[in-house]
């Protein structure tokens, strides 16, 4: 569990740097930061943060292709509306993931300390 939050948040940062592979970078890391929910939470946590980041502020260029007004042809921005609706998906459903995780694991706790 804390090996895969070590490796989404190394690909995190790493997905910051590089002009186009750096999206898919932020995918990737998005998906390890679901392995990571256990122990490595606030790794996976802090990745999915930074891919966040990286997607909507610091690299802009992927919300260019996918607007109208920059677009070569619509099927490119077709393209990249979906890889930008995708990426924000998967760093937004590992959040969710995280929430509800730490919801029940929260309520487990209760029931353990009440037999106690």
């Amino acid at each position: 569990m804390k090996a895969f939050g070590i490796a989404a948040l190394v690909f995190a940062i790493i997905g910051i740097f590089p002009p186009v592979i750096g999206y898919f970078l932020a995918g990737l890391s998005g998906i390890l930061a679901f392995f990571s929910a256990g122990k490595g939470t606030a790794l996976g946590l802090s990745a999915v943060i930074i891919n966040l980041v990286n997607i909507l502020f610091l690299s802009p260029s992927l919300i260019l292709f996918a607007s109208k007004e920059h677009a070569v042809n619509t099927t490119h921005q077709e393209q990249s509306m979906t890889i930008f609706i995708v990426l924000l998906l998967i760093q937004i459903s590992a959040l969710i993931f995280f929430a509800v995780k730490k919801f029940l694991f929260k309520n487990n706790e209760n029931t353990l300390n009440e037999f106690e």
